[in-house]
């Protein structure tokens, strides 16, 4: 017969989640980015009709500088999405329900800097087939290139 483990909540020593568990929270959370995408998207084409006028704007053709200009505009859009989510609790709503936490190396919740330094290192991270996420891994210390540039950890908790 197999008991259930629960983390020890009075234990000092945080606790790291799995990897099942960090991919559901990601796949989660890509419903949000989904929408958050899709909603700029759509702020984008408003733009395009109010600036060029209807039928214009159906023929527009992008040009190598409105195109970085776009691109950059999703991603500071994303980005936005985990910081808030990051800065007010510590969680996305895909960590929320898969109940883990980004916190501080101190156990409080992380910083601007923290933040904004984790999702450019994610981005580098993740840019190199996610090696830098999978880097926990490999490691004994069991921290991936954004835990150890921005000097957070993401922990396992539960719920009271």
């Amino acid at each position: 017969m197999d008991k259930k483990i629960e983390p020890d909540i009075t234990s000092l020593e945080p606790i790291p989640p799995g990897l099942l568990r960090l991919l559901a929270s990601l796949i989660y959370d890509l419903f949000l980015i989904f929408a958050i995408t899709m909603s700029y998207g759509g702020l984008i084409v408003l733009v395009k009709i109010v600036l060029l006028g209807n039928e214009p704007a159906l023929q527009y053709q992008y040009n190598p500088l409105t195109k970085t200009i776009t691109l950059f505009g999703l991603y500071v859009s994303i980005s936005s999405y985990f910081y808030l989510c990051w800065r007010k609790q510590g969680q996305t709503l895909g960590m929320k329900t898969w109940q883990i936490k980004l916190q501080g190396l101190n156990g409080k919740l992380p910083s601007s800097k923290q933040c904004i330094l984790r999702i450019l290192v994610g981005s580098i991270a993740f840019a190199f087939f996610g090696l830098g996420f999978f880097w926990r891994y490999i490691t004994p210390q069991k921290a991936s290139w954004q835990d150890i540039a921005s000097e957070t950890e993401i922990i396992l908790f539960k719920r009271t």
